[in-house]
């Protein structure tokens, strides 16, 4: 029975100690700085809280410049915990390489930044710590927030200060912008009021939306993947799939066989010549005839049982 309420004394003895560190100093925004033996203190035995622990190499001989990007946004999530009324049940600790050596080699740690989230933990068990995917995840403070949601199961959100520099420069660049159109617009607006101006508009957007682009946007496709070879693989096999390239593909064959059309029903006929014009029709459906051809190869590519062929 001592030997219960011994420990269950040290336990909260170490919470207390976190809550004290995390507060205690108004720039350290809710993050513990760990060494060694404060390292192993409380992340290991019984805890029940949880600990997330960054690894950094802040020194100017390592010249770690991703531990210097995520450091603020570490930071960012830290303090936006510390405002919920749950700031007891997980604590943010920052372990730099010069304070840490031991740690580093005890994980065998070669590369920094890293973050590790280590679960509460009861007495006489030991729990691996969870490792943060900061290369998948990047250095975002919101992607780094949803992760410790879903290891401690408490809800939270990200609150960014506001920045007053960025707003005044915003509002700054966003003047001189109107000062700007205010100068020219006379000179100008007969392009904005044009009618070929809002027929290349429609164009192009009807070619972005028809090739697929709200398809990429919406599935987050990648752009492209790396083949069997090593080769990069433009084209997705299958008609519910395709990656960003393919609508770049796609909205140049459809763009050059609309520019064939278009010259066949208006500027050939323009033509005062009569070979000029029988020129016109051979070179514009000719084209059209090889691109489509090229638009038929490419389902073909997507699907072997694509039947059509025009001649390729």
């Amino acid at each position: 029975m001592t030997l219960l309420c011994l420990v269950s004394g040290q336990t909260d003895a170490k919470t207390k100690k976190l809550i004290k560190l995390a507060t205690e100093n108004k720039g350290s925004k809710g993050v513990v700085k760990l060494d060694s033996n404060a390292y192993f203190k409380y992340t290991q035995g019984k805890r029940d809280y949880g600990m997330v622990v960054l690894l950094t190499a802040l020194g100017d001989q390592f010249r770690c410049v991703p531990c210097r990007e995520f450091d603020p946004e570490y930071k960012l999530v830290a303090s936006s915990f510390q405002k919920t009324k749950h700031s007891d049940r997980v604590f943010f600790g920052h372990l730099d390489f010069m304070d840490g050596q031991a740690v580093y080699q005890q994980l065998a740690i070669q590369t920094a930044p890293n973050v590790l989230y280590f679960p509460p933990s009861g007495a006489g068990e030991k729990k691996e710590p969870i490792k943060y995917d900061l290369a998948r995840n990047g250095f975002a403070a919101e992607p780094l927030a949803e992760f410790v949601k879903h290891q401690s199961g408490i809800s939270f959100n990200v609150v960014r200060p506001f920045d007053y520099g960025q707003f005044i420069a915003k509002v700054i660049l966003g003047l001189g912008v109107l000062a700007s159109i205010k100068l020219v617009y006379r000179y100008f607006s007969f392009i904005l009021f044009h009618k070929n101006t809002w027929t290349a508009i429609t164009i192009v957007t009807v070619l972005v939306m028809t090739s697929g682009h709200m398809f990429n946007r919406i599935r987050n496709t990648p752009y492209s993947v790396p083949g069997p070879n090593g080769q990069l693989s433009y084209v997705a096999a299958g008609f519910s799939s395709q990656y960003g390239i393919e609508t770049q593909l796609v909205a140049s064959i459809y763009g050059v066989l609309a520019f064939a059309v278009v010259s066949l029903a208006y500027s050939v006929p323009r033509f005062d010549d009569k070979w000029r014009q029988r020129v016109g029709v051979y070179i514009w459906t000719s084209c059209f005839i090889v691109i489509f051809s090229c638009l038929m190869a490419f389902f073909k590519i997507k699907n072997e049982a694509y039947p059509f062929k025009i001649l390729f």
